[in-house]
């Protein structure tokens, strides 16, 4: 049986997964996940609030005073997170496509809860005021308002509840049934689309390496005019930032990057285009600095938070006790078994699934509904009861241990771990020196995951060790500790301190700075996306001055949106870039594997993967763009070159196996170039009349939160989320073979620049199994003729091979390979002599000098050329017609690039040559002879 065969009759299995079973699409699903954490939200807040206002121990005046003050303060935050649970609920319920009734349902009860918000906020304004009044006391008519305004916020959660409940399972119960024709129907992908049947043209990954040798091939495919020809044009990290520089030149140079030009020359002066000359140089260390400092403060304000809460708990109820002799614990208060129920129950229940699962196992056959629902509660409820069991058991039993043990001595581990955190002198230093052994490890550890050579010394190979395997542990548990020890030493400052835990002014710095986070920033302008998106249009995007008719920087400020400025120029290819979104979800993604292909297409944009995926994953790009943002910033060529060549990311597909020890130090550190793209799988919130008249608002509010941070930190990231984490195209196929493959053209030139030992070709065996198992398509591509093996230099460094679809077409496979041949023109010799890893410099590596460019530029010239000579690439060389030959034309298509001193001369001429200088050697000497005589 083949390929084909095999394929078609294996269907995609249904995993229990709501959305392979057909009882949910991915947006359903997601939205429903959506309003389950902020409904989560919600009930912990009324629960904190009903401790503050009823009391559970004994408490002086001040203390009811205090814990007063705290429960208007959380009632408020209360009042902000009710209406937004139910705007989600609402919008969920709209997404399941219901009878109409059910949404108009679920908007009254977010009305309602928009009405109840504000007059609750009016009460919170009110009792402060009282507050502020009367002298501090337990009783009076102001403490009985409060326990009224706590009772009426359990009152109403619970009616809310009970409310969306019957809402959900009357509109639902027939679905869940199979009885209801409007459920969503799982629709795999197949083959999306017709055939192109021209050619389409890949330039692999590998930053400014890939970005030079592909160069040098574009401009041999543009001499040869097979490069107008093409349909489109696919570009990977490196590979997409030439493929959208030559796409966006046509518009304005008739022969972009021809030799001599004004553009070439200002490439070459933009080689160090992350690092540039001057001032630039501050601006991309405030970059960095800038993101470190946000999440530095977001970090920050979250354990304050955390901690003041649980300091003012443990003291509340007495689990915590300042005496003479130290702290004392009682994690039995005296109010009863209460607080290890609640501390410990969660926990207890996930243990209790899990035996009773086993023993019920034992016993008898489990049905599938009980077992399906043993799977859902047991994460459920550790996700619960593990940060309880932390926050309310281990932390006070970490402090009451810490208290017993004897004074630290100066330079031992628990002493530097406390004056980090002193707020003097020592404590400042001690920061600084922690953040600059963290930025040390963090680019010690990238170093060692980026390093290809294997150095054969015994000093070499313990330097590898510590940079790949010790240097990245090192730096997260240093971080974690950190934390750790910030969070035990607050927690005990507001246990043991009654001014600290009605110190307000802190309060308001942190409100303050929380706020000023959400207004000024989101997840994507802390990263380093911007400076780079900036660094890279300035260097490959530029027009042509119209008064010195030199190249210059396009305006950064115009968004070169991609539905425009993607599409066919001069019936030119289209432009296509290879992204990677992150995702771990068992039903859609391969394990281990970490993502799915985003594509960027000026037509449709969005997830196009394996047969796995849903097939309603991609979205117009025009209404996509809208949609990322209301001035269309998100989602243009620039943004694109920088997504898909975003490899330094805390997420990083395929890779992140590898990169998984280092992942919470390239977060913390802001090492971060993916960005937060919205969920194609989405579709817009429905539109009211407050919505429609103020789209820039609801753009600007409707943007990735700033603690994204914490998904990239510890990963897990989802298709079923509002937003998807975009990195690196080489994170899923690093040349960008399947996504061409998958339009089925006639053709496929890879150029493939990738680093890797020789004799590999890993990227290639990477691409050739991925379109197998992803659609299907078997490719015979052997490499074998590219081999160096014993010999100095490879053979070649070209072939040609065959991909056959399941439908039973076929496409026509031409394969570059960036690696060293013979016949190379001196100057690359020369710079290969001198640079050992040359051409598979590190990809690490993106400072490039004008020798580093210009030998893989030349390098990738003459390959193309020799491959074109080559009769095996015969099928790729057609006679270009007279509309598009760059010189058929001359007024259409302007002047005639000037000839590249690289292009072989035919023997003939050579011969001619030859014999004109003989001929004039010998006239030479004969006038000179007649003259004398």
């Amino acid at each position: 049986m083949g390929l084909a065969e095999r394929c078609t009759v294996s269907p995609v299995p249904a995993g229990g997964d709501h959305v392979t079973s057909g009882l949910a699409t991915i947006e359903q699903v997601g939205r429903g996940r959506v309003f389950a954490s902020t409904a989560g939200i919600v009930v912990f807040l009324v629960a904190v609030q009903a401790t503050m206002a009823f009391q559970l121990g004994d408490r002086t005046a001040s203390e009811c005073h205090t814990a007063a003050l705290l429960g208007l303060f959380v009632g408020a935050m209360t009042a902000l997170a009710a209406p937004t649970a139910t705007y989600r609920y609402y919008v969920y319920i709209h997404s399941l496509r219901l009878n109409g009734r059910y949404s108009e349902f679920a908007r009254l009860v977010f009305v309602c809860s928009l009405v109840l918000a504000g007059l609750d906020a009016v009460a919170d304004v009110f009792l402060a005021l009282r507050l502020a009044s009367e002298p501090a006391s337990c009783g009076g008519t102001t403490s009985t308002l409060l326990r009224i305004q706590s009772g009426s916020h359990v009152f109403f959660l619970l009616l809310a509840l009970s409310l969306t409940a019957i809402i959900w399972y009357s509109g639902i119960k027939n679905r869940l049934t199979g009885a209801d024709a409007s459920q969503a129907r799982y629709r795999q992908t197949g083959t999306v689309g017709a055939p192109e049947h021209g050619l389409i043209i890949c330039c692999s990954g590998g930053g400014i390496r890939s970005a030079s040798f592909c160069l040098g091939a574009l401009q041999v495919l543009r001499d040869r005019g097979r490069y107008q020809t093409a349909d489109a044009v696919v570009g990977v990290s490196g590979g997409g930032y030439i493929a959208s520089a030559m796409h966006i030149l046509q518009r304005t140079f008739d022969d972009p990057y021809a030799i001599g030009s004004s553009e070439l020359a200002h490439l070459r002066r933009q080689t160090r285009y992350l690092m540039p000359r001057g001032t630039d140089k501050f601006r991309a260390v405030f970059s960095l600095l800038y993101g470190i400092a946000v999440n530095a403060a977001l970090v920050g304000i979250a354990l304050l938070a955390v901690a003041w809460w649980l300091g003012w708990l443990l003291d509340d109820i007495d689990v915590l006790v300042q005496t003479d002799r130290g702290l004392e614990l009682h994690l039995i208060p005296a109010a009863g078994l209460w607080y290890l129920g609640i501390a410990l129950g969660p926990f207890a229940l996930a243990l209790s699934v899990f035996v009773v699962e086993k023993a019920w196992d034992r016993l008898a056959l489990i049905p599938d509904k009980m077992r399906n629902g043993f799977d859902k509660a047991s994460p459920l409820l550790l996700g619960v009861g593990v940060p309880l069991a932390t926050l309310l058991v281990g932390i006070p039993v970490g402090l009451y241990l810490l208290g017993r043990l004897p004074v630290q001595q100066s330079g031992t581990l628990p002493d530097l771990l406390v004056t980090l955190i002193d707020p003097g002198d020592k404590g400042v230093l001690a920061f600084g020196a922690t953040v600059v052994a963290l930025v040390g490890l963090g680019r010690s550890a990238w170093k060692g995951l980026h390093t290809q050579s294997e150095s054969a010394s015994r000093f070499g190979r313990v330097i590898r060790v510590v940079r790949r395997q010790i240097a990245p542990w090192a730096g997260s548990a240093l971080i974690i500790a950190v934390v750790v020890v910030l969070l035990l030493r607050w927690t005990n400052f507001f246990a043991t301190d009654a001014a600290a835990r009605s110190n307000w002014s802190l309060a308001w710095w942190m409100i303050g700075i929380a706020a000023a986070i959400k207004v000024f920033t989101d997840a994507n302008r802390t990263s380093l996306h911007t400076y780079y998106r900036e660094a890279l249009s300035k260097a490959f995007l530029v027009e042509e001055d119209w008064r010195s008719k030199q190249a210059v920087p396009l305006p950064y400020s115009t968004p070169l949106r991609y539905s425009d400025y993607g599409r066919s120029v001069r019936n030119g290819p289209r432009l296509v870039i290879a992204a990677a979104a992150n995702a771990n979800d068992d039903a859609f993604v391969p394990a281990r594997r970490g993502c799915v292909p985003f594509v960027f297409d000026p037509a449709r944009i969005g997830v196009i993967g394996d047969r796995a995926l849903p097939r309603d994953g991609r979205q117009p790009t025009e209404t996509y763009e809208q949609h990322a943002d209301y001035k269309f910033r998100e989602v243009t060529v620039p943004a694109a070159m920088a997504i898909s060549g975003a490899a330094f990311s805390p997420l990083t597909g395929r890779e992140s196996a590898r990169t998984r020890p280092v992942r919470i130090l390239l977060a913390l550190l802001n090492a971060r170039l993916g960005v937060w793209l919205p969920n194609p799988y989405w579709q817009p919130a429905p539109r009211g009349k407050i919505r429609a008249r103020i789209p820039a608002v609801i753009s600007w509010a409707d943007k990735p939160g700033p603690y994204r941070l914490l998904r990239e930190a510890f990963g897990n990231p989802s298709l079923y989320d509002r937003w998807l984490y975009v990195t690196d195209g080489g994170h899923y196929d690093n040349l960008g073979l399947v996504e061409a493959l998958r339009r089925r053209p006639a053709a496929v030139l890879v150029l493939d620049a990738t680093s890797g030992p020789d004799d590999r070709f890993c990227a290639l065996a990477e691409a050739i199994a991925t379109a197998r198992m992803d659609h299907c398509i078997d490719i015979e591509l052997d490499p074998k003729p590219m081999f160096r093996g014993e010999r100095k230099r490879a053979p070649k460094a070209w072939a040609r091979g065959v991909a056959r679809h399941q439908e039973g077409t076929t496409t026509d496979i031409y394969f570059i390979k960036s690696q060293l041949t013979g016949g190379l023109s001196w100057d690359v010799e020369n710079y290969s002599a001198t640079h050992p890893d040359f051409p598979y410099t590190s990809t690490g590596d993106q400072l490039y000098g004008e020798w580093d460019f210009e030998a893989y530029r030349a390098l990738g010239f003459e390959l193309a050329e020799h491959a074109m000579a080559d009769s095996v690439f015969a099928g790729l060389i057609e006679k270009p017609s007279a509309t598009t030959s760059p010189g058929a034309s001359g007024a259409a298509r302007g002047p005639a690039k000037p000839t590249d001193s690289r292009q072989p001369v035919n023997a003939s001429v050579w011969r001619r040559l030859a014999t004109a200088w003989a001929l004039g050697g010998w006239w030479g000497r004969k006038r000179r002879s007649t003259a004398t005589g």
